[in-house]
């Protein structure tokens, strides 16, 4: 007896879901939708960064010469901000500038292409080059963007030196592109333990 109700349970049942058709998909939805709540407007950010510190005065370390970073640049990215940071100790000395002396040996050039840029007769989207301690305002570019991949490259030169009871010191920069991008997260979806690759993978593009 109580395995033939079981049955007809069942069978009822498996009518009910064939003969709903779209309203049981709807229903479906409206379920799903409900369950996820409300979406949140975010921003993902994707960072590209040079930063080192140079720790030698061996003629194979003080040059830095790192290959790009590839960025894909499309009609989503709402905003580049770009920071630019060098520290070099003793680049004055008793209120005398000595970058110019020592520019050939000390240095850091940075420089970011748009996509197809001649880079032998072409102007850089953007461009900074120190051969002091410089830490200029942060860059902040807006759309209209070239679409396409953009290039950042940086060139650099500079010594770490330790003498005891003497001289120490180390040359350092950081450079960095940010790209940012709207998006639509929802609640269970977020988590502030998230990398910026793993938020960006979760973000539905605006």
């Amino acid at each position: 007896m109580r395995a033939r109700l079981a049955f007809l349970m069942t069978m009822l049942l498996f009518s009910t879901t064939m003969f709903s058709g779209c309203i049981g998909l709807v229903a479906s939805r409206e379920l799903m939708e409900q369950y996820r709540g409300v979406p949140e407007r975010e921003e993902v950010v994707n960072p590209y960064v040079f930063s080192h510190k140079f720790d030698s005065s061996n003629p194979e370390d003080i040059i830095f010469n790192p290959s790009p970073h590839n960025i894909d640049i499309d009609s989503e990215v709402k905003e580049m901000r770009v920071f630019f940071r060098v520290q070099m100790p003793y680049s004055e000395v008793a209120g005398v500038d000595t970058g110019n002396i020592t520019s050939t040996v000390r240095y850091v050039h940075a420089i970011l292409w748009e996509p197809g840029a001649n880079k032998n007769t072409d102007t850089p989207f953007w461009e900074e080059n120190a051969t002091t301690d410089r830490y200029p305002p942060m860059k902040r570019f807006y759309p209209p963007f070239e679409e396409g991949v953009w290039e950042l490259e940086v060139k650099a030169q500079g010594y770490g030196v330790d003498l005891a009871g003497a001289v120490s010191f180390h040359d350092e920069f950081e450079v960095s592109l940010s790209v940012y991008r709207p998006c639509i997260m929802f609640p269970e979806d977020i988590d502030i333990q998230d990398t910026d690759e793993e938020a960006s993978a979760k973000c539905v593009p605006v």
